[in-house]
C-alpha cells in the first residue's frame, strides 16, 4: 500500500495536533524506508518480476527486519522512545505524542496486509506469511487506495488545529504529489533495477515527509494572532 499509509498519517495528526506532518509521514512509511536501505547493503532481497502481481511486479523474497510484524514492532517501540526523549520545551501531551507516533509505525503492517500476496512474515523467513492478495484486482486496489487517502484528507480538513492550522493550497498540492506518484508506478513500466527501486525509495520518501511538514507548518505568531481574533 502507498496512499493508504499517507491517508493513516493526516488523520493521526489530528488526533495529536502536536505531531507534525512530516513526522508521522515518517513514521508510516519507516518500514520502507528502512527497506530501501536493507536492499542497498543487502540485508533483504526483493526480486523485478513482471506478472508476479497485477499491480506490482515486485517479489518480496525476504524482509523481515523491515517488514516482519515483530521487526515493526520493534520499530514503532524504537520511534516511540526516540519522540519521547527528543529534546523540548514542550512537554504537554508528550508521552500521548510519543505514542501516536510510535503506533503509526506499527500501522503499515495491516494495511499492508490489505493488499499483499501472502508474504509478511510474522517473524523470520519459517513463520506464517500473511496477506490477503488484493494486488491481484487492480482496480480494487485502486479504488481503495484513493479512498484511504480520501478519508485521511477528510479528517485533516474536518478537524482544525490552532497549532497547524489548513493551508488549503499547500495541502491540495501535496495530495497532487501523492496521486501522481501512485498513478505512475501504477501504470508505469517496471523499475529497471532494485537499486533504482531503493534509491527511489529513501529519497522519495523522505522529500515527501520535508514536503508534508512544509505544508503543515507551525502557526506564525501574525497566524495566532488572527485566528484568536476570528474566535471573539
Amino acid at each position: 500500500m502507498f496512499l493508504g499509509h499517507f491517508g493513516a498519517a493526516l488523520a493521526a495528526k489530528r488526533l495529536e495536533p502536536k505531531l507534525s506532518l512530516g513526522t508521522l509521514f515518517l513514521a508510516v512509511q519507516l518500514p520502507d524506508l528502512l527497506w530501501g536501505a536493507f536492499l542497498l547493503v543487502g540485508w533483504e532481497e526483493v526480486r523485478i518480476d513482471p506478472g508476479y502481481t497485477a499491480v506490482t511486479p515486485l517479489q518480496f523474497i525476504h524482509y523481515p527486519i523491515s517488514h516482519g510484524l515483530l521487526g515493526m514492532a520493534g520499530w514503532a517501540v524504537a520511534t516511540a522512545a526516540i519522540y519521547y526523549s527528543w529534546p523540548t520545551r514542550d512537554t504537554s501531551r508528550h508521552w500521548q505524542a510519543a505514542a501516536l507516533a510510535g503506533l503509526a509505525v506499527l500501522s503499515h503492517y495491516p494495511l499492508d496486509v490489505i493488499v499483499h500476496v501472502p508474504d509478511l512474515p510474522l517473524d523470520g523467513d519459517g513463520t506464517i506469511r500473511l496477506g490477503l492478495g488484493l494486488w491481484n484486482h487492480p482496480t480494487a486496489t485502486l479504488l481503495l487506495e484513493l479512498a484511504t487517502l480520501a478519508a485521511g484528507v477528510a479528517v485533516y480538513v474536518a478537524f482544525r488545529s490552532t497549532r497547524h492550522p489548513l493551508r488549503p493550497g499547500r495541502l491540495a498540492g501535496l495530495v497532487s504529489v501523492l496521486v501522481g506518484i501512485y498513478l505512475l508506478n501504477f501504470f508505469g513500466p517496471p523499475p529497471p533495477s532494485v537499486a533504482a527501486i531503493a534509491v527511489a525509495d529513501i529519497v522519495g520518501l523522505l522529500l515527501l515527509a520535508a514536503f508534508a511538514a512544509w505544508a503543515d507548518r507551525r502557526a506564525t505568531t501574525a497566524e495566532l494572532a488572527t485566528s484568536r481574533v476570528r474566535a471573539r
